[in-house]
């Protein structure tokens, strides 16, 4: 399976200390978005769902070897099994499905939630020998069609300066799972519709942590 895409941080970093430099943009094409999508970034774990165009589905975590949670596992073969997986795609589609596996005995664990769960971020479908990653209604159609949840969107138009002003606060995943409470871990934006950096195969997307600061 395809491994996710890494998001580059919305500034470079400093040297010495790790943390970001708010003075220098990590890739000049931010400096022309002016209106971004923000989804909360949960302190979980990287999971794909590759769904095969004969409609077999395998599991995975970032990386090929990467060992999933036995309790994640589970609800993964509950709520996304083969059938379901399939039914929100037309006959003989390949794709991907990436999302955080999230909750009791993944990272923060409980303050998200009490038990393991999976939130969708990205879907990319393969039509042909070409792939496409979906617009985010297009992914929040998916979730619907699984009758799964996407990460939390926190601002679906919103400037540079208000997306940063979202990194800190209380994780509105916790507040919707029942958890006991965390902080956000961080934000991801992307631009809506997808743009590509100029190496041409990378979207234009950042990401930003409390930590980072």
């Amino acid at each position: 399976m395809m491994d996710y895409p890494k998001i580059v941080t919305l500034y470079d970093r400093d040297e010495k200390t790790h943390k970001v430099r708010p003075d220098r943009l990590r890739c000049p094409e931010f400096s022309l978005i002016s209106r971004w999508h923000v989804t909360e970034k949960l302190d979980g774990t990287n999971i794909r769902v590759h769904l095969a165009s004969d409609g077999a589905v395998i599991y995975g975590g970032r990386t090929d070897n990467a060992q999933l949670h036995a309790p994640l596992v589970a609800w993964l073969q509950t709520y996304l099994s083969p059938q379901m997986v399939s039914s929100a795609f037309d006959p003989g589609t390949k794709a991907i499905l990436f999302g955080e596996g999230y909750g009791a005995g993944i990272q923060r664990g409980g303050g998200y939630r009490p038990a393991s769960a999976f939130r969708l971020f990205d879907v990319l479908v393969f039509p042909g020998e070409t792939r496409w990653w979906l617009n985010w209604p297009s992914v929040e159609d998916v979730a619907a069609k699984l009758g799964i949840l996407t990460v939390p969107v926190l601002g679906r138009d919103v400037s540079t300066d208000e997306a940063r002003s979202m990194v800190r606060g209380p994780s509105t995943a916790a507040k919707e799972d029942g958890g006991t409470g965390c902080e956000r871990e961080g934000i991801v934006a992307r631009t809506e519709p997808i743009l590509l950096l100029r190496d041409g195969t990378r979207r234009l997307m950042w990401k930003l942590k409390g930590r980072d600061f």
